[in-house]
């Protein structure tokens, strides 16, 4: 760790790289755990057409996500 010492900046990037994926990790745990009432709920509205799983009710919740999400303006 003395290399990293000596380069200020380059401490300071892994840093950042670390906090980012520890971002990334902790969106993806809080998002498969509200996936579940989203499964749930759909197996009791759908149940007897289709049925999803876990994964399916994670995307779907993306997908809510990308096309629902708050639109926000520059102001």
């Amino acid at each position: 760790m003395t290399f990293l010492d000596e380069v200020p900046f380059l401490k300071r990037m892994l840093e950042m790289g670390y906090t980012i994926a520890l971002v990334v990790l902790i969106s993806g745990i809080v998002g498969l755990v509200l996936a579940f009432p989203v499964k749930m709920l759909w197996n009791f509205v759908f149940g007897s057409i289709l049925s999803i799983n876990v994964w399916q009710a994670w995307a779907l919740n993306v997908l809510m996500g990308i096309l629902f999400g708050q639109k926000t303006s520059g102001k």
